[in-house]
């Protein structure tokens, strides 16, 4: 049996995510709340051609790339927004960055990995939210992360799909590294550490924590794009 035969043996639960549709009356209803500034014809602009893809962790997503504003560039506006839009959607959440009061409630401090482009805007995209996970198997982030690993769209994939979070086990749905972003301490570059996030059952709560990207560790995924 392949890995990915394997990985798809290990079946999520059905009903865990929901149609491109219902993901754009979700992003028209957080523009207009949290005043995005994507106009009409931005929003209907958006293709909602499902893809062919039948992997049951391959999705079609709808996210959000913002620009900056007077307080911080556009990669962690996003972050933030799309972290905050997440953490609404979950009855406890815990980010890294409770440990620093001056960061509580302000953007993560994360910068895109090298040679991801951040570029504003509303896209449709095809993400794997399984890729790189081998049931059973340890491995670390940064053996596998590149150009196209997700960032902020894990991010949206949260704020979408909320039960799939909780679905979170690291066995049948893998924890998931948000490999696209790498960490910020003092607002230097660290690139050894990046966001992880993962669901902790028995506080019933969404942690979203600043992993070492060099350690191996069994049960995460590393998601990337696919389109």
């Amino acid at each position: 049996m392949t890995t990915r035969e394997a990985t798809r043996a290990a079946s999520p639960p059905d009903e865990i995510f929901v149609s491109l549709r219902t993901q754009l009356d979700n992003i028209r209803e957080w523009n207009e709340e949290r005043r995005w500034g994507f106009s009409p014809d931005d929003l209907d602009a958006v293709d909602l051609t499902p893809s062919a893809e039948n992997d049951p962790l391959v999705v079609d997503l709808i996210a959000v790339y913002l620009d900056g504003d007077s307080e911080v560039n556009g990669v962690r506006r996003t972050c933030h927004e799309l972290w905050r839009l997440a953490a609404e959607q979950q009855p406890h959440t815990w980010s890294w960055d409770w440990y620093w009061d001056k960061w509580m409630h302000r953007p993560q401090p994360v910068r895109l990995h090298h040679g991801i482009v951040h570029r504003p805007g509303i896209r449709r995209v095809t993400v794997d939210l399984g890729a790189h996970f081998e049931p059973g198997q340890y491995i670390s982030a940064s053996k596998v992360r590149g150009r196209d690993s997700a960032h902020a769209e894990v991010l949206a994939a949260a704020a979408h799909f909320p039960r799939w979070v909780r679905a979170m086990d690291g066995k049948t749905v893998p924890y998931t590294w948000l490999s696209g972003y790498e960490v910020m301490v003092w607002e230097r570059p660290s690139p050894e550490r990046l966001p992880a996030l993962s669901w902790v059952g028995y506080r019933q709560s969404m942690s979203l924590t600043a992993d070492w990207a060099d350690h191996t560790y069994s049960g995460w995924a590393s998601p990337t794009l696919l389109s």
